[in-house]
């Protein structure tokens, strides 16, 4: 979008498009991608406000009515309290949404991941055990899903840093999202990544 600062003192407005006249100054505004979260639980309510910090949308969908709240996530674009199936029914993904998978329970993210590997989107990660995700992409196999969709998903998610509460767990998920962002920036010709660090 853009922001378009009237020239008379007149009230800023947010515009689809800019407006390129004498009596305003139009600036575009950065909009960060969309990062929908499959689950509301603990480790969604870390990694919303981190997600926030770090330039991201989140947005949240969970089934329980108790967790899928405003309350919850106040630093959320948006929180939805609806079934995961099918989820373009309160959703629709977009080649530019990061997709974390959380949800309270096995079916519930298998589901999920069926419903967004059929879909192009810029990440997908799934939180579980390696055990789990074995059996899940074998699932996925017979679900008809390719095995390059499989092999795009980051499971076991998140960068390896040995976390173990809720908050570590979000910090490294939001790291590997911003890896995965940095990377896809850079591939695109946006930025130029020049820490001297990494």
């Amino acid at each position: 979008g853009w922001l378009v600062l009237p020239l008379d003192g007149g009230a800023p407005r947010v515009t689809e498009q800019p407006e390129t006249d004498e009596n305003s100054f139009s600036m575009e505004l950065p909009v960060g991608e969309r990062a929908l979260i499959l689950g509301a639980g603990h480790i969604a309510r870390a990694l919303v406000p981190l997600l926030r910090t770090v330039g991201f949308r989140p947005v949240v969908l969970d089934d329980r009515p108790g967790f899928a709240t405003a309350e919850n996530f106040p630093q959320a674009d948006d929180t939805i309290c609806a079934a995961f199936t099918p989820l373009e029914d309160s959703v629709t993904l977009t080649p530019e949404d990061y997709v974390v998978i959380m949800t309270n329970g096995h079916e519930h993210d298998f589901q999920c991941e069926v419903q967004v590997l059929r879909r192009e989107t810029a990440y997908v990660g799934v939180i579980g055990s390696r055990k789990k995700t074995a059996y899940v992409n074998q699932r996925l196999r017979e679900a008809g899903i390719p095995e390059e969709k499989i092999a795009f998903v980051h499971t076991p998610i998140g960068t390896a840093i040995k976390a173990v509460t809720p908050e570590e767990i979000a910090v490294s998920i939001a790291g590997e999202m911003i890896c995965v962002r940095a990377t896809r920036r850079e591939a695109a010709g946006e930025v130029h990544h020049g820490c001297p660090m990494h």
